[in-house]
């Protein structure tokens, strides 16, 4: 009867030892299977990209159709008026308005087919047997743009309707409303690129003068 008592508790003390290593094994294993499927805390919010303050408007190619001639001192000018609500007072008195033309009027051996400059643009070439000075101006008034051709031989009793013009501001703030240009509108606000948006702007508003018109383009993002 001990001999069978004994033979008992010997195999239960074997049997709780065996459950202890086996919890002590075990536990440890449950614990990092837990833990590797867990969600890990939300990290910091991150910081908002910088917002930017100007936007940059342009129009598209506008081919004038007519010109109107006058006369000033003698000098025969051609001029075709483009009326545009972006050209505002506060344009007038702080923005930026980069004019460019596409002169495919003239014969490609005086300006490349398609080739494209700000204006002014003064262009020499021989009239016959003479220099004749071609200058292109944009001038601005409140709500319209003026594009103005000066003939210093006063050559010509009419103008090419292939000369394509376009024009390109930077406001500050102003979104274009122009429904018959088709304007675009670029803005730094809201973007991740703000800054550099910004340094961008300012280089080109400093520096236009400069820069192609490819490069103008590149750095405003706006479309060719």
């Amino acid at each position: 009867m001990q001999t069978r008592f004994l033979t008992f508790l010997k195999k239960t003390l074997t049997a709780t030892m065996l459950l202890r290593v086996f919890l002590i094994v075990t536990c440890p294993l449950l614990i990092v299977s837990c833990k590797k499927g867990d969600t890990g805390p939300a990290g910091a919010a991150g910081t908002a990209g910088p917002t930017g303050t100007a936007n940059v408007i342009y129009s598209t190619w506008f081919t004038p159709a007519t010109y109107t001639k006058e006369t000033i001192f003698g000098t025969y000018g051609f001029k075709y008026d483009k009326a545009t609500t972006d050209i505002t007072q506060k344009i007038l008195d702080s923005g930026t308005v980069i004019t460019f033309g596409k002169l495919n009027g003239y014969n490609p051996v005086i300006w490349p087919t398609d080739q494209i400059a700000q204006l002014p643009i003064s262009l020499t070439y021989l009239s016959g047997t003479d220099a004749n000075i071609d200058t292109w101006s944009a001038l601005l008034s409140l709500g319209n743009l003026e594009i103005r051709l000066v003939s210093s031989l006063n050559a010509y009793g009419s103008i090419s309707n292939a000369h394509q013009f376009r024009y390109i501001i930077i406001p500050g703030g102003t979104k274009s409303t122009v429904a018959s240009v088709k304007p675009g509108e670029v803005s730094a606000k809201s973007s991740p690129l703000g800054d550099q948006m910004n340094a961008s702007i300012n280089e080109v508003r400093q520096n236009y003068a400069q820069m192609s018109y490819s490069e103008i383009c590149q750095r405003l993002g706006v479309p060719q």
